[in-house]
């Protein structure tokens, strides 16, 4: 589970360099479509379930891991699902996780994210 402010999210995600390192061209492309608001929202979400991901795979980032080894896109009813990459991959085949199912919330600034590991 991760708990994060939007707004600090924000922040990251207004610099070109921050959101090449954290973000995949899939999810930008996905922000760009939205309206300022949402897209902030879109992006914290994004962060937040990366971060709920990487717990549940039991190593933090950094610890193996990158921010986009975790990409976090939507299946064709938007629900969140979780594609990984290169160390994120070798980290959950190594322990066995062959999905997740994710669930993500915003509401009065804040986004959460459950992230559940099979």
């Amino acid at each position: 589970m991760d708990l994060m402010e939007i707004a600090r999210v924000a922040r990251i995600a207004a610099h070109p360099a921050g959101r090449r390192i954290v973000f995949c061209a899939a999810e930008l492309a996905r922000a760009e479509g939205l309206g300022p608001q949402r897209r902030q929202e879109y992006l914290a979400g994004r962060f937040c379930a990366k971060e709920a991901v990487a717990k549940a795979l039991g190593s933090g980032l950094g610890q193996g891991l990158v921010w986009r080894d975790i990409e976090v896109l939507a299946d064709e009813r938007g629900a969140p699902r979780v594609r990984l990459s290169g160390g994120a991959r070798a980290v959950a085949e190594r322990a066995g996780v062959a999905r997740f199912d994710l669930s993500l919330s915003h509401q009065a600034g804040l986004v959460v994210c459950v992230a559940v590991a099979t």
